[in-house]
C-alpha cells in the first residue's frame, strides 16, 4: 500500500546544505552518533539517542543479555522472561511489547548487519555484549530513517584497544556458567588489525524445564592502508543446541507457584533449537575533502526448531500447522551511499537492498501416544521477500548554533509464499503481496553552552511479518492479504545537559498510529492478525548520571507511557465469537512508569566498587480487553567489582533480587490459554574471575 510522505523532510535541508571546504568540525570533542551512514556530533542531533559504552555493558554484569545495559537507556523497558527460547522482549516507548519471541518494531544492527531480518523480526541474543565498545539506541522521529522500525534502532559496534588477550568466567545460582576469550592483534604497522571473541553459556534454570546452552563466536577483521579509507570484515555464529521453553503461567498457576512451570510444558517436552552464522563487509573511502562514500554486503542463515504444546486434538484438526516448527532462513543484502559535506551542511543519499529466502515446515508434536517427538508433515511452505529502499539525509547549520536535519525513506517490499502442502480441509495458503512505504522526519536543534534542545517530527511505517501474514482469520486458504501496514505519526521536544560532574536528558513525546498489527485469531497452531483502530502513545523519558562526591556516582533512568486505544476494534478469538476493544484501553503488554537507579562507591583509586541497583516497574496489562494484568514491583542488587593494579586481574560478585520478590518479569500479549505471566527470576548469586593483558 502506497503513502505519500508526511512530512517534506529534506526540502529546506536539502536546499542549503552544501557549500565548499572542509568536511568535518573539528571543534568539537563531544560524543558522537551514527546515523545511517555517517557519524553525527551529538550536539547537533536533533533526536533522543542512548550511548553505552562498553565498561558499561562488562563491568560487574554477566554479559549474557541486554536486558543488563539497556535499563540505563530513557524511553526503553526491557522485559526478561528468563526463558531462552523467547529472547528478551524490549520495547522501545511501547512498540515491540506484542512480541511473542524475538524483538519486534525495532531495527537491531552490529557492526553493520542486521539482526533484524527483512520483515521486521529480530533477534538480541546475537549481540557479542563482550566485544562491543558501545551500544546506540535511538528513538524518535528521525530514528524512523532505519525503515520499517516504528520504535527506532539499537546499534552495536566493535572498537580496537589495542593488541592484547583476555579470558574471563563465572559461576552462579541455578549451576549457570559462563566463560569467554579473546584476542586482539595487528600487523606491524598496523594497517591490518583484528578482534575475535568466543563464548559458552550454560544453565539449568531457576523454573523447571527451562535449561539453556549457549555458544557464540565473532570476530572483526579491519584493513587501512591510509587514514581516509578502511575496509572492514566482520562474522560471527551462535549456536544454542537445546533451550528448554518453561511457557507461560495463568494467574491461579503464578499465584500457587511463582516460579512454576506448566505440565504441558514437560508433557510435550517444548524447546528450541537455534543455529545462527554471519558474515559482511564494508568498505569506507573518504576520497576528497568534504567527499566519502561506503559500499557494503553481508550474509545471514538462521535455523530454527521449535517444539510446541498444542493439544493433540488441535493438531491432528485438518487446518492444523503441527506442533513443531522447523524453519531455514538464509538471509543477504547490499547497501551503498555517498556523503558531500561542507561549512554549513551535508547531504547523504543511499540504497539497500535485501533478499530474505524462508523454507518453513511443520509437523506434528507426537508419533502415536508419545509427545515430544517430530511427527508426521503438516506444514510445507516456501516465503520469500525482497526489498529495496533509497534513502536521503540532510542537515543544514543555519546560524551558529542551530542545525536543522531530515531524512526519508522509500520502501519497497514484495512478499511471496508457495504454499506446498495441500490437503483436504486445508487449502492452497500461497500469495503474493507488494508494499510501498515512505518514512520522513524532520528536526531542529538549538545548542547552548552546556548541551542542546531539539524538537522533531516525522511519520513511519511497520509492515507484517511473513509469521503475521500466514493464516486468514476467517480459516480460509490464502496469505492475509488484507492486513496492512501499521502507520505512526510522532513528534518530540527534549533536552540534553553535559555539567562538570552530571549529565542529563529529558525529553517528552506523542505518537498517533494509524492500522496497529494485534493478534487475532489462534486455532491449532495457527495464529491470525488484524489490524487494530487508532492508538496514542503519550511519554515523558529521562536520564540523569554523575558524581554526587569525589567517591559516589549515580544513575536514574525514568520512564512514563500512556499507551491506549483511541478508538475501538474487534477480532474473533478460537471459539468464533467476537471480542470488542473499548476505546481506552490500555495498550497490553506496555508498563505506565518503569525506572532503573543506582548509586555506586568507588575507592580512590577506582579499582574497587561497591554499587547498590534497583529496577521499578508499574504493572502491566495482559491483553487488548484489559481483562488482567501483571503486579507492580521493585527489585534490589548488589555488585561488587575488583581490579589489580598492573596485573590485567579483575574479579565481581553479584546478588541479585536481593529480597527475593516474587514478581511477574514479563507478559505473553493475548496468550489464548491465558498463560500470561512469565517470572522473573527469584535471588540469585553470581562470581566472576577474569584477566586482560
Amino acid at each position: 500500500m502506497e503513502r505519500r510522505p508526511a512530512a517534506s523532510a529534506l526540502a529546506l535541508a536539502l536546499a542549503l546544505a552544501l557549500a565548499p571546504a572542509h568536511a568535518q568540525d573539528r571543534a568539537t570533542t563531544l560524543d558522537t552518533v551514527q546515523v545511517v551512514g555517517a557519524r553525527q556530533p551529538l550536539t547537533r542531533f536533533p533526536g533522543s539517542v542512548s550511548v553505552i559504552d562498553g565498561d558499561i555493558l562488562r563491568d560487574g554484569q554477566r554479559q549474557v543479555s541486554l536486558s543488563e545495559a539497556l535499563v540505563r537507556a530513557p524511553g526503553v523497558t526491557v522485559l526478561d522472561r528468563q526463558n531462552y527460547a523467547q529472547d528478551l522482549q524490549v520495547q522501545s516507548r511501547g512498540f515491540g511489547a506484542r512480541s511473542t519471541f524475538g524483538i519486534r518494531g525495532i531495527k537491531l544492527i552490529v557492526d553493520g548487519i542486521p539482526s533484524s531480518a527483512l520483515d521486521g523480526q529480530g533477534q538480541a541474543a546475537s549481540f557479542p555484549l563482550s566485544a562491543l565498545d558501545r551500544i546506540q539506541v535511538l528513538r524518535g522521529p528521525l530514528a524512523l530513517q532505519y525503515g520499517n522500525a516504528a520504535g527506532g534502532a539499537i546499534v552495536g559496534e566493535t572498537a580496537f584497544d589495542g593488541p592484547g588477550a583476555q579470558a574471563e568466567g563465572w559461576l552462579g545460582s541455578h549451576d549457570s556458567a559462563r566463560v569467554s576469550a579473546g584476542f586482539e592483534g595487528a600487523n606491524d604497522d598496523e594497517a591490518w588489525r583484528w578482534r575475535a571473541l568466543g563464548s559458552w553459556f550454560t544453565t539449568d534454570g531457576e523454573r523447571p524445564h527451562s535449561s539453556a546452552q549457549r555458544a557464540q563466536v565473532d570476530g572483526v577483521a579491519q584493513w587501512a592502508p591510509d587514514a581516509d579509507s578502511r575496509l572492514r570484515i566482520v562474522g560471527g555464529g551462535l549456536s544454542q543446541p537445546y533451550t528448554d521453553d518453561p511457557l507461560g503461567l495463568t494467574r491461579a498457576q503464578w499465584q500457587r507457584d511463582p516460579n512454576g512451570t506448566d505440565p504441558v510444558a514437560e508433557q510435550f517436552d517444548t524447546r528450541k533449537k537455534i543455529d545462527n552464522a554471519q558474515l559482511g563487509a564494508r568498505w569506507e573511502d573518504t576520497y576528497a575533502p568534504g567527499r566519502e562514500y561506503w559500499i557494503g554486503g553481508y550474509g545471514v542463515t538462521r535455523d530454527v526448531v521449535q517444539f510446541l504444546a498444542i493439544p493433540v486434538a488441535a493438531q491432528r484438526a485438518p487446518s492444523s500447522a503441527g506442533g513443531v516448527i522447523d524453519l531455514g532462513r538464509r538471509s543477504s543484502g547490499v547497501d551503498a551511499g555517498h556523503r558531500w559535506s561542507g561549512d554549513t551542511g551535508a547531504i547523504t543519499l543511499g540504497l539497500e537492498a535485501g533478499w530474505l529466502d524462508e523454507q518453513r515446515r511443520g509437523y506434528e508434536n507426537f508419533v502415536g501416544e508419545q509427545l515430544g517427538l517430530r511427527g508426521r508433515l503438516r506444514r510445507d511452505e516456501d516465503n520469500r521477500v525482497r526489498s529495496v529502499e533509497p534513502f536521503a539525509l540532510g542537515e543544514w547549520r543555519f546560524a551558529t548554533d542551530w542545525t536543522a536535519m531530515g531524512a526519508v525513506r522509500h520502501a519497497r517490499l514484495d512478499v511471496s509464499s508457495d504454499d506446498h502442502y495441500i490437503a483436504p480441509g486445508n487449502g492452497d495458503d500461497s500469495g503474493e503481496l507488494d508494499y510501498r512505504e515512505t518514512a520522513g522526519a524532520f528536526g531542529v536543534t538549538r545548542s547552548f553552552a552546556q548541551g542542546e534542545a531539539y524538537a522533531s517530527v516525522g511519520r513511519g511505517f511497520e509492515t507484517p511479518t511473513i509469521t503475521e501474514l500466514a493464516y486468514r482469520p476467517d480459516g480460509s486458504a490464502g496469505l492475509n492479504t488484507s492486513l496492512q501496514p501499521a502507520h505512526f505519526d510522532s513528534a518530540e521536544i527534549g533536552l540534553r545537559w553535559r555539567f562538570a560532574r552530571a549529565n542529563a536528558s529529558v525529553s517528552t513525546y506523542r505518537i498517533d498510529g494509524e492500522d496497529e498489527i494485534v493478534p487475532a485469531d489462534n486455532r491449532g497452531g495457527r495464529a491470525s492478525f488484524a489490524n487494530a483502530g487508532r492508538t496514542r502513545r503519550e511519554g515523558i523519558e529521562a536520564g540523569l548520571d554523575g558524581r554526587l562526591a569525589t567517591q559516589w556516582t549515580y544513575a536514574i533512568t525514568v520512564n512514563w507511557l500512556r499507551a491506549r486505544f483511541t478508538e475501538p476494534f474487534s477480532y474473533r478469538v478460537a471459539s468464533g465469537a467476537e471480542r470488542v476493544v473499548d476505546a481506552g484501553n490500555r495498550i497490553p503488554g506496555i508498563p505506565r512508569a518503569d525506572g532503573y537507579a543506582e548509586l555506586a562507591w568507588h575507592t580512590p583509586d577506582a579499582r574497587t566498587v561497591a554499587a547498590l541497583e534497583m529496577r521499578a516497574s508499574d504493572g502491566m496489562p495482559t491483553d487488548d480487553r484489559n481483562t488482567d494484568a501483571s503486579p507492580g514491583y521493585a527489585t534490589f542488587a548488589l555488585r561488587l567489582q575488583w581490579r589489580a593494579a598492573n596485573t590485567g586481574w579483575h574479579a565481581f560478585a553479584r546478588a541479585d533480587n536481593l529480597f527475593d520478590r516474587d514478581y511477574v518479569g514479563s507478559v505473553i500479549v493475548n496468550e489464548g490459554n491465558a498463560r500470561y505471566f512469565e517470572p522473573g527470576p527469584g535471588r540469585g548469586f553470581t562470581v566472576g574471575l577474569g584477566w586482560d593483558g
